[in-house]
């Protein structure tokens, strides 16, 4: 069977996937004034939701709504075509007891070569979108990057955890209120890094 959720999925992914801009541990001694990891101090640790940034960071949300805008066409065929198949299989599976041989052996090589189109149409969607994934992606994924190890280092932080990856691995058991730095990231630098308006976007 065709899975269409994995065609509605997949722009996503590539937004936020494997790729996205991930956690730094800062190696340098944290500023003067924030004596963090001094003699009997444990290093300040704090932890950033890197899946969160396609929501709340206004750079990486344009980008990714641009890469969507310019695949949907596209996803939509595929999903056309993906239904188109699943009916034809599901029609085959009903008559299969009612259909001649030779009309039943024409529809299932029919359904072949969809099955076949299909599969290379998918195959050219990912080439393509994930090489427009990294042109649009991922310089903002390395400005983001930097930020990330700024702000880390101007407040004494010296481990920063991505709170996300921790999750999907089961390693996550507590967390602390305040540890959680996400917002206050993405508001410093949606405040640093102003995006236009598109045009003819109502004011």
């Amino acid at each position: 069977m065709i899975s269409l959720t994995c065609l509605a999925l997949s722009l996503a992914s590539l937004a936020g996937g494997a790729e996205s801009p991930r956690a730094v541990a800062v190696a340098e001694p944290p500023a003067p004034q924030q004596p963090a990891g001094a003699a009997g101090q444990a290093p300040r640790i704090a932890v950033v939701n890197t899946q969160a940034f396609g929501e709340v960071i206004n750079e990486y949300r344009q980008q990714v709504t641009t890469l969507q805008a310019e695949f949907r066409p596209t996803i939509e065929t595929l999903q056309r075509l993906g239904a188109e198949i699943q009916a034809e299989e599901g029609a085959l599976q009903r008559l299969a007891d009612q259909l001649a041989p030779d009309i039943r052996l024409k529809r299932s090589e029919d359904l072949e070569r969809k099955k076949k189109d299909f599969k290379r149409r998918q195959e050219d969607f990912n080439e393509a979108a994930e090489k427009r994934s990294v042109i649009l992606l991922n310089p903002v994924r390395e400005k983001i990057s930097k930020a990330l190890e700024a702000y880390a280092k101007e407040r004494g932080i010296q481990i920063l955890l991505d709170v996300a990856t921790a999750a999907e691995a089961g390693g996550l058991v507590y967390l602390a209120p305040g540890m959680d730095i996400t917002e206050d990231f993405a508001a410093r630098y949606n405040q640093a890094n102003p995006v236009a308006k598109p045009a003819g976007a109502a004011r």
